[in-house]
């Protein structure tokens, strides 16, 4: 394996027993990995990789850490960077803490609450494993005693239609697999949420788990969809039914689009008629990046209050008519 070909549960695999001893455990295999990388493609690699797995609290360690390198340090450069996309920095007397499912699972939770008093998340990265941003970012705006978040990874790159690494070779043998590792129903409240090539899994996770939500964000409409798992010969009749389907309880659906992306708010419009759920406009932008477009706007956490809070936010809230639109700021 190259320099640059790392997992990420390689190095934060640490069997240290004190929160403090693994932080430092974890710094010292950082740094002996990024210290084997020759280019600057692999460091990227070994970075970008990282960016999705970190937690906030690993990501202020290694700043304080690295903050005592050369300046012109890539390391330090690059978590300098990191941090700054924290939207928070807050410090929390409980802290998310990394556990590994399988490889294409991993729950971030705290030692803190109980099911009954938090959110279970289930988070359907995009093409690049994440929600559009670096994963500490979507992590830093929650409150560790409210939620727990599995983040789910599509490593087949086929919309999670060839599974789950390690639970199963197709989505529905993926859900049901994941099941026996975290029951939803032992939660407060259960919600998927999955960002463009995740979108349309999570609401489709979300109706099959009979969860209270379901929220695309920039999502595909489900012919796009089905026409490229025919292209990979993936029949796609059983994610019609499924689309179909109307049990009982039946999960509160977000399509959630930027106002100015013509592909993303297509899709959200065309998806909508197919299943009862609400369209929610995202005003001021241009771009497919919901994520990104609040993050930049100082806006992440309130956004992420508003899709996961224990009850929908007001605009949320309100009753709409079948072809309304909503729009938040």
């Amino acid at each position: 394996m190259s320099a640059g070909a790392m997992h990420p549960h390689a190095l934060f695999r640490p069997h240290a027993s004190s929160a403090s001893q693994r932080l430092e455990q974890a710094l010292r295999l950082y740094r002996k990995r990024i210290g084997r990388c020759r280019t600057e493609n692999q460091r990227n690699r070994v970075h970008i990789a990282l960016e999705n797995y970190m937690t906030p609290l690993e990501v202020r360690h290694f700043a304080a850490a690295l903050a005592t390198d050369p300046p012109e340090s890539p390391s330090r450069n690059w978590i300098a960077g990191l941090n700054a996309l924290m939207p928070t920095k807050r410090v929390r007397p409980a802290e998310f803490e990394r556990r590994g499912v399988v490889n294409g699972a991993t729950l971030y939770t705290a030692e803190a609450g109980s099911p009954k008093e938090k959110t279970l998340v289930l988070a359907f990265g995009g093409h690049f494993h994440r929600l559009m941003v670096p994963t500490p970012s979507v992590l830093d705006c929650l409150d560790p005693t409210l939620f727990d978040v599995i983040l789910l990874r599509d490593f087949s790159r086929t919309f999670f239609a060839k599974g789950i690494f390690g639970l199963g070779d197709d989505f529905f043998a993926a859900i049901a697999a994941l099941r026996r590792h975290v029951d939803p129903g032992s939660y407060r409240s259960s919600i998927a949420l999955g960002s463009s090539a995740g979108g349309l899994p999570a609401v489709l996770a979300a109706i099959l788990l009979r969860l209270k939500r379901g929220v695309s964000v920039g999502g595909m409409d489900f012919p796009y969809f089905a026409g490229k798992l025919d292209g990979w010969g993936v029949s796609a009749q059983p994610y019609a039914e499924l689309l179909a389907s109307r049990p009982i309880p039946f999960p509160e659906l977000l399509l959630v689009y930027c106002g100015g992306h013509e592909i993303d708010a297509g899709a959200a419009v065309a998806l909508h008629p197919r299943v009862p759920s609400r369209l929610v406009e995202i005003r001021n932008c241009k771009g497919h990046g919901v994520f990104p477009t609040k993050l930049r706007q100082g806006r992440l956490p309130s956004f992420l209050s508003k899709l996961l809070g224990p009850q929908p936010a007001p605009e949320l809230a309100a009753t709409i008519s079948h072809v309304a639109q909503e729009q938040l700021g």
